[in-house]
């Protein structure tokens, strides 16, 4: 069976391309075989598109673009192209997030349409045996998705992940969406390091800003979108209401 990997980059400096080198590293270590497809999404540091154009091959796809765009915009169109291609699934996984080489392999033991691991902040903790499941919850930071989830949702909605959002709360509506589906993913204990928010916290504070500014607007879309905050507990109630049906609430 072919395995598809995805990693969307935006570096702007260079802590944050030696992360998304080691990522890299991770994902081309996995015990199984796997085809990798690399964004460069508008990196802005001089070396990045160049190590990028370094490990094109066969199994390493890689992609450009000239500024930065939304990489929900990018999730959805590598989706509706590699499921396409026949690919049955799909990782996804951040350039700030190092995986143990067993985690492709243990994300396709479990047969839900969506599955993920946990996080842990100590890079020197690889935990490489069997995975168990401990939650319902999926948080999309590595996330293994099937083709039929992606099926629901493009029937349902006619997107994958909401296009009005830039990327931060996509996850959490992304779960509400599957929820309505009836489709139930599964976290397993399986940890990877996680860096987290890499992305506005390895910046100077000026461009840091500009991160969080659009975290902040995606989360008002999100509130106006659902009725309730990302941080509410009305979430968590309707993510695992088995009567929500995607609808509004308030």
């Amino acid at each position: 069976m072919r395995n598809a990997a995805t990693m969307t980059i935006y570096n702007q400096t260079i802590e944050q391309l030696s992360l998304a080198q080691e990522a890299v590293a991770s994902v081309l270590a996995q015990d199984i075989p796997v085809d990798l497809f690399l964004v460069d999404n508008g990196s802005t540091d001089e070396y990045t598109w160049e190590w990028m154009k370094s490990l094109a091959s066969p199994s390493i796809c890689v992609e450009h673009h000239p500024f930065n765009i939304s990489p929900v915009k990018i999730a959805n169109e590598q989706a509706r192209e590699l499921f396409g291609m026949g690919y049955p699934c799909m990782l996804g996984t951040p350039s700030d997030a190092i995986l143990p080489p067993n985690l492709y392999r243990e994300f396709l033991r479990w047969p839900r349409g969506v599955v993920t691991g946990s996080m842990t902040e100590d890079r020197d903790y690889i935990r490489t045996g069997e995975s168990h499941a401990v939650n319902t919850c999926t948080p999309l930071a590595v996330v293994l998705l099937r083709k039929w989830v992606y099926d629901a949702l493009i029937a349902k909605d006619g997107y994958l992940f909401d296009p009005n959002i830039f990327l931060y709360a996509s996850d959490m509506d992304f779960a509400l969406r599957i929820s309505s589906c009836g489709i139930i993913g599964i976290q397993t204990d399986l940890q990877y390091y996680h860096f987290r928010s890499a992305s506005h916290r390895m910046l100077p504070p000026d461009k840091a800003r500009l991160i969080t500014g659009q975290a902040d607007s995606d989360r008002a879309y999100f509130e106006k979108r659902w009725g309730f905050k990302v941080d509410s507990a009305a979430y968590g109630e309707a993510a695992q209401n088995i009567n929500f049906k995607g609808e509004p609430i308030g």
